[in-house]
This record gives structure tokens, sequence and C-alpha cells, in this order.
């Protein structure tokens, strides 16, 4: 596995928000993590970066039990994973070009390099002719675009996507998730995707992971997943406002 998460807690002021959570991810796998509004699915990004530590547990990243590092252990490791927020968290004082090589200029990469690696990226992603705009002339699915291709210039071996349909028309987010699925087929980056888009997740997942009270409540293929007659997870996927008990007959 490339991701192991093994009774993992976190708190966050008097809310324990999650209680125990057991994940695995294997290489390649796309997987999306599922829940309602608070369940914590952002909580458990920040964890597996190591932004925040969990109260218990371990987070395991191919041999390497991540909770014990410090930050400087912790940038190496860092170096092989992606981030797509869901703002896109693009730099706005930098152009399109300067945003997604930002990452190789950091590792201090030839510039003849970091060129023919933008220009190509920029290509696949439709990007072509805008390398000088800046964000602010940018729509949201092209600022979405930008954010993919810095996140992915560098070839990570994980990447993570926070909500990346988010402020999306129906056009713009199944072009986001077409290139999100493509480009795991292409790289063979393992893939999260946090989302609570049930098109998303048909259209992204391999995997999906529910939260639900602060556990994984439903791990299994996406097919299993959209298709249960497990109440609560029914409830999730048509979006039922009243949700049963667990255990409810």
């Amino acid at each position: 596995m490339v991701l192991r998460l093994v009774e993992v807690t976190k708190t966050l002021g008097t809310q324990q928000v999650l209680e125990g959570v057991n994940l695995e991810v294997a290489p390649k796998e796309r997987l999306c993590v599922v829940g309602r509004s608070g369940a914590g699915k952002s909580v458990l990004l920040r964890l597996i970066l190591g932004l925040i530590k969990p109260d218990s547990g371990e987070i395991w990243y191919g041999e390497t039990n991540l909770v014990p590092l410090r930050d400087r252990e912790l940038a190496p490791l860092r170096r092989e994973m992606g981030m797509v927020f869901q703002n896109g968290a693009l730099f706005d004082f930098m152009n399109v070009e300067d945003n997604v090589a930002f990452a190789l200029r950091e590792r201090r990469r030839p510039e003849s390099e970091i060129r023919e690696k933008v220009s190509r990226i920029l290509e696949r992603l439709f990007l072509k002719g805008h390398e000088k705009k800046m964000p602010a002339e940018l729509s949201g699915g092209m600022r979405k675009r930008v954010a993919l291709a810095r996140a992915i210039i560098s070839r990570p071996k994980l990447i993570f996507y926070d909500e990346p349909t988010a402020g999306l028309d129906p056009i713009g987010s199944t072009e986001i998730t077409d290139l999100i699925r493509c480009l795991n087929e292409e790289f063979g980056a393992t893939t999260i995707v946090v989302t609570h888009d049930m098109r998303s997740v048909e259209q992204i997942a391999q995997q999906v992971a529910f939260l639900h009270a602060g556990r994984i409540y439903h791990a299994g293929c996406a097919e299993e997943f959209l298709s249960s007659e497990d109440p609560v997870v029914k409830a999730f996927v048509h979006g039922l406002i009243e949700e049963p008990t667990v255990g409810a007959g």
C-alpha cells in the first residue's frame, strides 16, 4: 500500500472530528473520500500532508510513519506529493507560466528543462496561448487547470484534490473530472479526491471511502458504494436530508 492510516484520531477544539480512522490506498489507485460537510474530509488531507498532527494513530507513506516526523524530515516526502486546493491557491502576482514553473524553480532545475516541461504540460491541459495571463484574467475552470498543471509538473507519486469541481458549472466540472482521470492513467500517480459531488465520484473513483461519524463507515469499489442499500450510504448518495440511525432496520 502506498498509504495506510491506522486508528487515526483528531480533536479540534472540543469536537472529536476523527475517531479511529483506518484506510488503505493502493499504488496508482483513484480514491474518492466523501462525507457530509464537517465530516472531517479536509482534516484528513491535512493530517496526511503533515500540516497537522493526529492525537493518536499512525499514518504510513510506504514504509515510513509520518506522524513522528518533524517538518524538515517531512520535506523530502512532501516533494513526492502534489496538492490541488479547492480555490486553486495560485499566486496572484505570477502569470500562468510562472505559477506552473514554481515548484521546479524551487528545486533549482535548469531553466531549459523548466521551459520544456512547462510548455508540454500547458499544451496537455489546453492552456497554450495563456502563458502570460494573470490568474485574475482566467475563468474558474482555467484556474483549476493551472492548479492541476502546477501540481503534476514535478510528477508526484501521490496527488490530492480538495473539492476540485467546487464553483464550476456542469461543463467545467466534467472537464476537470475527465482530466483527473486521464492524468492518473497517463502518469500513474495515486490519486485521492475529497468531494461531496456524486457526479465526480461516478466519473473519477475506482474506490470510495465514506467518512461518517468520525470513522470510515464504508470503503470499497465505487460501484458498490453508489448502489449500496445500506440506509446511511443510500441517504448520502441520494442527498436525503433526514439520515437514518446507524443500524436502523
